[in-house]
């Protein structure tokens, strides 16, 4: 049954509507994705609110203007029942004619109108769960249909096509914008993120799956610095170590941060002069041997010469690496040096693909599930694949309650973010492989009797089912990343193709018209190019909307983490008070060790949760304005925002309180205790307000970032309705010329094959392109 037919089966408890009316179709395939969930968001609840919108009546009239004498709408309530009536044929056709992506870029619209009242929560979610079960189905039944699609010879076919373009004699500019597809569909690059907290396995587990034993590992943490993996036939390392700025931010940060600073402190003391020699002002890069990288990398060396280190790039001959594979291997997540862990995520946020790695033991962490969390949340994280390591240490039972574990936790976190997508969806994106590494590690390198002896074989280990897993998604021939690449050349050939066909359309309009006829065509071009001109206002206007409506966004969650750190601090300041109190009146010794414990455990929890939440919803909805802006503009860089916690303000914050509150209760008595709650408070606000205005110069720097994100977005609309004036101008002044020629109608002849043969290949693309899609 098809989707149309079940919507209002589902939704109306009725068959399709039966009277045909005569729609404009044309006006309904070009209408905008919220135009289209406004119009299946319709009901008997709402038609009352929905036919006094001037954008609902604009659909009505628009659609069925043929149908009626004049576009007078009434509002009393038959004419209304009318409408509605006459719009479940409209949302018909829209189903009828949606696709698969249509069906899942609905959600965010369909949620929005649900916030703001226009549907109730029930039917919201009743269109969300339809719209995400369709879309599924759509999908399945359309890989059933093209159960098999060789992207080789897609691969091989779309140079064949490139071929027959360049036998059309087009313009430079046109084989130039070509060939700049084709060289970018050849050298895509992939990097692979290896993540996890200290401990988790991550070098073991990429050691067996690399094959081979090159990162050091142990039972403590072994890897302490960012490594890059890349192939060369070569074996060596290239050691990168920080530059004088980023050591004196390492030291800054250290005063507000006691593991920074002992790690300043012990890299100042083991290398006193020497420090110099390896901290320069560019950063020192140093060439070394494969068996000499654990002396730079190793956290268990006992030059310490990993402090110094920043990050590492390794080449080796292994076959992995081929093909512009690049595997970044992290420190932990729960790396002290907060620098580094900084670098860590600005190379993962680029990143095709991440890998992290949880031990099966002590999997979800609450920096598991943060990090987990904030990829998922991110625009350019797709997949995410999660490895569970040393299950060769538990039994079948406890690795499947551990896997249960991570997804409920991650579920509740959503919940309790107040995340208002589908949740499921959103783990769906996440897979999950248990692995025995250190078992495919033996049998890898030739030592695999006690693996054996446990009952391990490579296929057991789950190692080839990682391997299995990235050929699937990213490296192999008729991979998922390789389909998106020929999508995307796909596509824009397709799109080029058919500016040139729109570009002969006119010539031969122009070389066949009478003195008549062309004079209309010329006053027709004029007009479109006037319209162009206009739409450029109206362009600049919907930008300029979204912009406020960030500028809006960012003020109202600005105020939300105010408010939620007015509430967590009058909760930690009141229980530090209260437990002063009960110490005054009953005589007992403030200890000042455990009220800097309550105030530790208490801060971190605090702004852990408010920059949890702080980050979600952030997130969310820069992902939708980057949705609402990028589909045509996909050439412009899209502005990079950083939305991880702020480890050094928290730390700053804490350390004013560390350094005053315990004090200011030992100063203090039962006869001056009103004094203290003054004091309290005064010194708590001092303290939380740090990171108020921390998210006040985020909010600030990417409010800016979007103003010149925007700006982009309009020279760029500018320059492409330019050069598309320009470009018909000077098809207009040729063809004029060689209307004068006497082998005109030669020309006509020519121009009618060459639009022949550019039909049929804009067939052939068209139908790959539906078929890659």
């Amino acid at each position: 049954m098809d989707i149309a037919t079940l919507f209002f089966e589902n939704l109306y408890h009725e068959h399709i509507p039966e009277e045909e009316l005569c729609l404009d179709t044309q006006f309904l395939d070009s209408a905008t994705l919220e135009l289209k969930a406004i119009i299946l968001s319709l009901n008997f609840n709402n038609i009352a609110i929905y036919s006094k919108s001037p954008i609902f009546q604009q659909i009505y009239t628009k659609s069925f203007l043929q149908n009626f004498q004049d576009n007078q709408i009434l509002l009393d309530k038959e004419s209304q029942n009318i409408m509605f009536e006459y719009f479940k044929i409209i949302q018909y056709y829209i189903l009828k004619h949606i696709t698969p992506n249509e069906l899942k870029s609905l959600k965010p619209y369909i949620v929005r109108l649900n916030a703001a009242d226009l549907i109730d929560n029930k039917y919201a979610r009743d269109l969300l769960a339809f719209f995400t079960q369709s879309a599924l189905s759509m999908v399945k039944d359309s890989q059933e249909k093209h159960a098999v699609i060789n992207l080789k010879s897609l691969s091989e076919e779309l140079e064949s096509i490139y071929k027959k373009l360049y036998e059309l004699k087009f313009n430079e500019e046109f084989y130039k914008k070509l060939d700049n597809i084709l060289k970018n569909a050849k050298t895509n690059k992939f990097s692979i993120g290896i993540t996890g907290v200290l401990s988790a396995g991550k070098s073991t587990f990429l050691n067996a799956l690399l094959g081979k034993e090159v990162l050091g590992s142990s039972t403590i943490p072994e890897t302490a610095n960012l490594t890059l993996l890349k192939y060369n036939q070569t074996e060596y390392a290239r050691v990168h170590f920080w530059n004088q700025s980023e050591w004196e931010e390492l030291k800054k940060s250290g005063l507000y941060d006691k593991s920074l600073q002992e790690f300043v402190e012990e890299s100042n003391k083991i290398f006193g002069e020497n420090l110099s020699s390896y901290i320069t002002k560019d950063g020192k890069s140093q060439e070394i041997k494969i068996d000499e990288l654990s002396t730079f990398t190793s956290a268990n060396d006992e030059s310490k010469l990993c402090n110094l280190v920043k990050e590492v790039e390794l080449f080796t001959d292994l076959k992995f690496l081929q093909n512009g594979v690049e595997i970044v291997d992290t420190p932990g997540l729960d790396d002290p040096i907060t620098k580094r862990e900084e670098i860590t995520k600005t190379y993962i946020e680029y990143c095709d693909l991440l890998i992290h790695v949880m031990n099966a033991s002590c999997v979800a962490t609450q920096i598991d599930i943060d990090f987990i969390l904030e990829c998922l949340l991110q625009q350019n994280i797709s997949r995410l694949l999660i490895v569970l390591t040393r299950i060769d240490l538990i039994g079948e039972k406890e690795l499947q309650q551990s896997l249960e574990y991570t997804k409920q936790s991650l579920a509740a976190q959503l919940k309790k973010a107040q995340y208002s997508g589908d949740i499921d969806a959103l783990i769906e994106r996440i897979d999950f492989i248990p692995t025995a590494s250190f078992m495919a590690l033996m049998l890898r390198t030739n030592r695999e009797k006690e693996a054996l002896e446990k009952g391990f074989d490579l296929k057991k280990t789950g190692i080839l089912a990682v391997e299995e897993y990235l050929d699937k998604m990213l490296l192999g021939e008729n991979s998922l990343k390789q389909k998106d690449i020929l999508y995307i050349a796909y596509r824009a050939f397709l799109r080029l193709a058919k500016e040139s066909q729109d570009e002969l359309a006119l010539e031969a309009k122009i070389l066949s018209a009478s003195k008549e006829e062309l004079e209309v065509t010329l006053q027709k071009l004029k007009d479109e190019h006037t319209n162009l001109h206009s739409s450029l206002d109206s362009k600049q206007h919907e930008l300029d909307l979204q912009l406020k409506e960030l500028e809006d966004f960012l003020y109202s969650l600005h105020n939300f983490v105010n408010k939620s750190l007015k509430t967590e601090q009058n909760k930690l300041k009141e229980r530090i008070y209260n437990d002063a109190i009960y110490s005054y009146q009953n005589g007992i010794e403030i200890d000042k060790k455990r009220i800097c414990e309550v105030l530790t455990q208490g801060f971190e929890d605090c702004f852990n949760d408010v920059s949890r939440d702080y980050k979600y919803k952030l997130s969310k909805k820069i992902t939708q304005i980057l949705h609402d802006t990028t589909e045509n503009q996909a050439q412009l860089e899209q502005p990079h925002i950083r939305i991880a916690t702020p480890k050094d303000e928290i730390a700053k914050s804490l350390k004013i309180l560390i350094d005053t509150i315990p004090n200011l209760v030992v100063s203090h008595s039962k006869n001056s205790q009103n004094d203290l709650s003054v004091k309290l408070d005064f010194q708590f606000s001092e303290s939380f307000k740090l990171f108020s205005e921390v998210i006040a110069e985020r909010n600030k720097e990417i409010q800016e970032k979007f103003l010149k994100y925007f700006a982009q977005i309009s020279q760029l609309q500018k320059e492409e309705i330019q050069a598309q004036i320009t470009k018909q101008e000077t098809i207009l002044q040729n063809t004029l010329s060689q209307r004068e020629k006497a082998n005109s109608p030669e020309l006509q002849a020519n121009l009618a094959t060459k639009q022949q043969e550019l039909e049929a290949i804009i067939g052939e693309l068209e139908y790959i392109e539906h078929t890659l899609k």
